[in-house]
């Protein structure tokens, strides 16, 4: 459930990628939670779902994944983009050698699997449930304030909490 947690949080992570202001990095990451919601008409029950960070299980869940991934272009053209999933790594992780080499493994295991489809919510909850995994196997659970991540705690601005409350 962490290791989700993890991989949600890098998604927010990749989504203010090159932004330095707090304040426009919480209003692009609600923008583009609201954009996926709008777009995959994701709510009530399958919103909650979604916002306890299990595994997306539905097929509305794994869209909104999608839709997320597909935003901060770690699912590019209907494949999983290891450059970007990279660099989310490394803005997760920085120098922490030990923690990096962990999460290239498993971006290149989870690149493998995600090459049997191209649609983007299959390829979405594929992603997910191999990053969750492969997490948990190599124990990197390190995140922003956590063992082995490299970046303080962000704050969450009202108008974000607000999307996802």
């Amino acid at each position: 459930m962490f290791a989700l947690k993890v991989a949600c949080l890098c998604l927010s992570v990749a989504a203010v990628l090159g932004e330095n202001n707090q304040q426009n990095s919480n209003d692009r990451s609600a923008s583009i939670f609201q954009s996926c919601i709008s777009e995959t008409k994701l709510s009530g029950d399958a919103l909650k779902g979604f916002r306890s960070m299990s595994i997306p299980k539905t097929q509305a869940e794994k869209c909104m994944m999608g839709c997320l991934m597909r935003k901060v272009n770690v699912i590019n053209k209907g494949k999983f983009s290891v450059e970007e999933a990279t660099k989310v790594a490394q803005k997760y992780y920085g120098t922490n050698e030990t923690m990096m080499k962990k999460a290239k493994d498993l971006i290149d295991v989870c690149a493998k699997k995600a090459q049997s489809t191209t649609e983007e919510c299959a390829l979405a909850g594929i992603v997910t449930t191999c990053i969750v995994e492969e997490a948990q196997k190599a124990g990197l659970t390190g995140g922003p304030g956590g063992p082995g991540g490299n970046r303080s705690r962000r704050t969450v601005s009202p108008k974000f909490r607000a999307n996802v409350e």
